[in-house]
This record gives structure tokens, sequence and C-alpha cells, in this order.
């Protein structure tokens, strides 16, 4: 963990320059991947500047404005959004200091502090990179069903590292609104209400990719996403691209992302949802996929903005039982945290699920494909030690127990490698002993 970042000499004013570091329209992926819509986004203005603010040499604490997240968004309608949300927070938080994009961005990034190098897995929570700067940040949540029936609001809460929010702002939801329209209404009538709580979870569909409108090419399955995890009928007009659509994923175990299309509104709009670096992996994997479903007969069939669900697996993976992994013990150099974790299996001809708390460290379960390849017998705890390198690849992978069968104990350790993770804390390698376990079938 880091130590919180000095008191900075110079920090950024409110208003204009705040809005005006982070409002720059992305230009296109590719000459037909229209990434932008412009007339979805329009330009915020500068709200007015609180009345009264405390002097500007008072000791306020530091909150970063992370990135909005938000499927039915597109990357230059969330950057705008979050600049509007910004300018906002610091009319009604004065006793805050709001730092702009342009100044939290660049520590944001999926990067060694100490090399340089990008990290191998890109997902590390943005809230955890901002506070290991010392900062506080945003969460912005939607409400339904409010107590006291107030109808729909959005919540804007100021979180610490732990615990509930130190506060939070509340404003209505206005659902006759478009959505860019929703939230900037509802960024302008922010109050603040310190006994909100702020803690609202909410509920997401589960896609069940056993749903026969799925379309099912090889090791790709497509769905075209739908409220409560259903898939349209018309997943199946997306079959022109199929083989395009592997081919971007040919070197990956196990892969579901999710894209935001629309081929109704002046062009053909395309992005991976909730992608705001586009210079990584995942940026490359974006350009692939998306060139792939503009150029599909189904980007027009139907109209506004649509979820497509991506999944593909190895061809060798098909069927095969994914181990359990839960983690033993980790040097203090990578992130280990508690987590729920809910496990299947077949007792007496019916499936049951048990919830465990394990130690885990970030994107460990993405090695559960690759290690399927690996044919222990059912009800094998095999114990294994993993060095990670500074950038989060893997380095190195060792059976410890378990197992005296030697070829499986090479194909574990050949496999162990082809996971990914987060940068470690101080540039230095780092070291992970995991627990795998085979359930019976």
């Amino acid at each position: 963990m880091q130590t919180p970042a000095p008191a900075r000499a110079t920090l950024l004013t409110l208003g204009s320059a705040l809005l005006g570091a982070s409002c720059v329209v992305q230009s296109p992926l590719q000459a037909t991947i229209v990434s932008d819509p412009q007339t979805a986004a329009p330009a915020p203005q500068p709200p007015a500047q609180a009345a009264a603010q405390p002097p500007a040499s008072a000791q306020r604490p530091e909150v970063a404005v992370i990135p909005i997240e938000d499927d039915r968004l597109f990357r230059a309608e969330r950057a705008a959004l979050r600049a509007e949300l910004a300018a906002h927070l610091a009319r009604v938080a004065p006793d805050y200091l709001i730092l702009g994009p342009a100044m939290v961005d660049p520590k944001l990034r999926p990067v060694s502090q100490k090399t340089g190098h990008r990290c191998a897995y890109e997902g590390e929570p943005l809230s955890r990179r901002a506070h290991d700067e010392g900062w506080l940040t945003t969460d912005v949540i939607h409400v339904s069903g409010v107590a006291g029936g107030k109808g729909e609001e959005l919540w804007v809460n100021i979180l610490p590292r732990t615990g509930g929010p130190e506060v939070t702002f509340q404003a209505p939801w206005d659902r006759k609104l478009g959505i860019v329209d929703r939230y900037r209404a509802a960024f302008a009538s922010l109050v603040r209400n310190d006994g909100a709580g702020g803690l609202i979870g909410g509920v997401a569909g589960l896609l069940v990719w056993a749903d026969s409108s799925a379309l099912r090419e090889g090791p790709l399955t497509l769905c075209e996403y739908q409220n409560f995890g259903r898939c349209d009928p018309g997943s199946i007009d997306w079959k022109d691209r199929a083989g395009s659509l592997a081919a971007c994923f040919a070197n990956d175990d196990d892969v579901t992302r999710d894209f935001l299309v629309q081929g109704d509104a002046g062009g053909r709009y395309c992005e991976m949802e909730n992608l705001d670096l586009r210079d990584g992996r995942e940026g490359a994997r974006e350009a692939c996929v998306c060139q792939a479903l503009v150029g599909s007969t189904a980007i027009s069939k139907r109209p506004g903005r649509r979820t497509i669900r991506v999944r593909y697996e190895a061809p060798d993976l098909a069927g095969k039982p994914r181990p359990e992994l839960r983690v033993i013990e980790a040097s203090t150099n990578i992130h280990v945290e508690d987590d729920w974790h809910s496990m299947d299996q077949v007792v007496d001809g019916k499936k049951r699920y048990t919830s465990v708390k394990r130690l885990v460290v970030d994107n460990v379960d993405s090695l559960q494909a690759p290690l399927a390849r690996c044919a222990a017998p059912a009800g094998s705890v095999i114990v294994v030690d993993l060095d990670i390198r500074e950038d989060g690849v893997p380095a190195a992978g060792k059976v410890v127990v378990g197992t005296t069968d030697r070829e499986l104990s090479a194909c574990i350790e050949r496999n162990l490698g082809r996971g990914t993770f987060t940068c470690t804390d101080d540039g230095s390698s780092a070291r992970v002993r995991a627990a795998l376990h085979w359930h019976a079938p």
C-alpha cells in the first residue's frame, strides 16, 4: 500500500479550467467505427461558483472524480459528464478540493509506478488506485424505490478507502429525459444529505448462456443482451461476422466482453462498454471486435443502443471442469482481499450452491480456464507457488504438494503462466501460494 501523496504546491483551479482539461472528443478507431455520437453528448457548461468557499490556503480533503460507469453511455458522453460532475461538486462541496481529470488520470493508468511497464491485468478498480494516492473518490449510484416515496434518484457519494461514504449528494432522476440529459439535470440539482447512507446494492441480470436465442458458432457465443439475462432472438443476425469475431480472441482461453452498438444515429457506433483507455490490450480487442460488428448486416436492423455480449471459449476447453482457486498466502506487495465465492457441485443428482469466504488476488480466477487443460483426478487439492513479475506477468509456477504425477505437474506449471495480474505495489516481484481444487463432476 502506498503512503498518501504529499500536499501539492499547485492545485487545479475550479470551474473552466476543470472542464477544459477533459472534454476532448476522441477520434474514431477506424474509418467505419464512430466512437463518439456527437448528437448525444452536448458540451457541458461550467456551473456557477458557490457563493462562499473556504480560502485557498485551507487544508481540504482531495477528491478524485473517477470515470463514470454506465453501460448505456459512449466514451465521449462519459468523459463530458465526468467533467460536468467535477464542476458541480466544486460548487456544492466547497469543503473538499475537487481534482479535475487532468490531474487524476495520469495516476489511474494501469502501469507500474516504478518501471512504467503496463500491467498485465488492467482491470484493477480505479478507486483503489486513487486511494493509494491519498485521495477520496466519487461513486455515482442510480437508486430506485427510495424510502419515503421520492421516486428515482441519483446519488453521488464521496468515499474514503474503507467504510461508508463521508457525504452523499442526491438529486431527482427524470426518466422523461434522454440518458445524457438525465445525468446533466441531476448533477445540476445535487443537494447534500449527510444521513443518506449511500450503501445501496444493485441487482443485475445473469446471462444464461444456455438461452436458445444466443448465437453459437464454434468457440464463439454471442448474445444481443436484453434485461434479466435474456438474448434477443435477433442474436442470430450477427452470424455473418462470427468468424471475424472469433479471430479477435484467438489467443484467449475463456473471455466474455460486452459492447455497446448503435446503427441508427447517422453512423455506426461501437465501443467496449465502460472502456476509457484504448491504448492497451483491451483497446486492441475493442478495435478488432468493433471492426467486425460494424461490418455486420445486424448493426442497423434494430433501433437504439444495444449491448452485444461476446464469449469466446478455446475449443480444447469445452466441457472440461474448472478447478476452484483459493489464495493461501501472498507477499505484501500485491493486493489481497477477502471474497465471497459461490461454488456449485452435484449431490444426489441435484446441483447445489455453496458460498465460501476465501482470499483472492485480482484476476486469479482467470487461471481456472487454462488449468482445466490439466486432467487432475476429481477431488484433488494441489498447492502451487506462483512468482509474479512487477508488471503482473507470471514468471514461474511450481507445484508444491498434492500430486506426484510429473505429467500433471508439468501441465499445471505450464498453464499457470497464462494468468495475468495487477502490477505489484513496489516495483518488485511478488509470490502467491494458492490451492487448486478439482471438484467431482
